[in-house]
């Protein structure tokens, strides 16, 4: 198991992703936490409107087959 630092620094965590942005902008894989979380918020919205649109198509019954 690898050790973490047990010292915490103010903004620690805040500055190591800014570098990973830079780095990640540099070699043009560049691509915002917000933009991330963005299209992952979006993926499980339309998920769950599928989810919804089924259970009322089959009336909540569960779809098991033996």
């Amino acid at each position: 198991m690898k050790k973490r630092n047990l010292l915490v620094v103010p903004e620690a965590e805040k500055l190591v992703q800014q570098f990973k942005e830079e780095i990640a902008h540099e070699f043009g894989i560049f691509r915002s936490t917000l933009e991330m979380d963005a299209v992952s918020r979006e993926m499980t919205q339309k998920l769950t409107k599928k989810k919804d649109t089924n259970v009322k198509k089959d009336g909540g019954k569960d779809e098991k087959k033996a």
